[in-house]
């Protein structure tokens, strides 16, 4: 069996980390992670280099020494702090995440005439779900046009093709894009975690002797992803024929109502369900959170600060107790994923299983207390 030797970028994130597990649980791979902050999840045989990404005389350095990589996964992601939202469609951020690319792979296919694949972990904003004014089919497929206006997608899909048509590199290295949709996974301070969220608030409120509330209304419905199902599927691009030069939708195989994780965690957590009420959980967890540095003492948890657990997800959960108007429950679209299937992928899990299964990987890294 012929030498494999994995960079992941954005190793501490829910992809990157649930990327490195798996890829150091395989016998034939060297796995190296790369982030700035180490992740949260056990390492197993996987080593870890601090690196940012945006600082490209750094990067020259580190990836310009590496002479044996053959595969890259990229799972790296630069969120702008101030609006999370904002920043998908703003030019400086996606000028960010083009070059965090750029300062990786410029000096790496130089220094690495073995290099045989390139994965980007993207997800269906490239199909433009996230932006309100414009009509698209359900489910989203591969084939659709790009949406318009700008997407840093675009930018870092075009810069690969560019390298190619260059002819950089010794070998005929592919690439395959692979699209999640909400993906849940285990990671310390993102920015796109509003299940973790939903989590602390729910411990919040339990250890303050209060029922946790439904959001009033109607709620997105959303196709998932796991985020070790994205592990799995970027194990299996790294080599599959079906996969070179592709792009594929990656969800669970489920629909779930973002309404019916509230009553889910509720149960698994030991927190006595509430009445449907109308709320903000970014506002909620607020007026909570000068109770979290007792309880992360008292539970020996990860970290007392809660800016550093959930990073700027509060943002991005306020979509989730957020009422939405009816007949715009599909706001945000499915994906078909037949295409990722047909080419040889099939994994899948049940929504509430993966939720439920986060809520106890949560408790084992101490991100949460335990359920009573």
């Amino acid at each position: 069996m012929s030498r494999k030797k994995v960079l992941i970028a954005g190793a501490s994130g829910a992809v990157g980390s649930a990327a490195l597990t798996h890829f150091a649980s395989l016998p034939e791979w060297e796995v190296v992670g790369l982030s700035r902050r180490p992740p949260i999840v056990p390492m197993g045989k996987a080593r870890h280099i601090s690196v940012d990404l945006l600082d490209r005389a750094a990067c020259a350095t580190v990836f310009g020494a590496m002479d044996d990589v053959t595969h890259v996964v990229f799972a790296a992601l630069n969120e702008r702090e101030d609006d999370v939202f904002a920043g998908w469609s703003d030019p400086a951020q996606m000028a960010k995440n083009a070059a965090m690319l750029a300062n990786l792979f410029d000096p790496l296919i130089e220094a690495s005439p073995g290099l045989r694949h390139i994965s980007l972990v993207h997800g269906p904003k490239a199909y433009g779900v996230h932006l309100p004014d414009i009509d698209l089919p359900i489910p989203v497929k591969e084939t659709l046009p790009r949406a318009p206006g700008d997407n840093f997608y675009y930018w870092q899909e075009d810069y690969l093709a560019g390298k190619k048509r260059e002819g950089a590199g010794h070998l005929d290295w592919a690439v395959t894009i692979l699209r999640p949709s909400s993906v849940i996974g285990a990671t310390e301070g993102g920015h796109l975690s509003p299940f973790l969220v939903l989590a602390v608030f729910a411990s919040l409120r339990r250890e303050a002797g209060l029922d946790l509330p439904v959001p009033a209304g109607s709620s997105e419905v959303l196709d998932f992803t796991d985020a070790d199902i994205v592990a799995e599927a970027l194990a299996w691009a790294a080599d599959a024929p079906a996969a070179r030069n592709e792009a594929f939708n990656l969800c669970n195989g489920d629909v779930f109502a973002i309404h019916d994780t509230f009553p889910l965690v509720a149960d698994a957590l030991g927190v006595p369900l509430g009445e449907a009420k109308r709320f903000d959980i970014a506002d909620e967890l607020a007026a909570l959170a000068h109770m979290w540095p007792a309880l992360a003492e008292k539970h020996g948890l990860v970290t007392a600060d809660l800016d550093t657990l959930l990073g700027f997800s509060p943002q991005v959960a306020r979509s989730w107790t957020a009422e939405v108007t009816p007949g715009k429950e599909l706001r945000w679209n499915l994906c078909n994923t037949i295409k990722v299937r047909q080419a040889g992928f099939a994994n899948c899990i049940d929504t509430a299983e993966m939720m439920r299964k986060y809520l106890r990987r949560y408790q084992d890294l101490r991100m949460i207390p335990p359920a009573p």
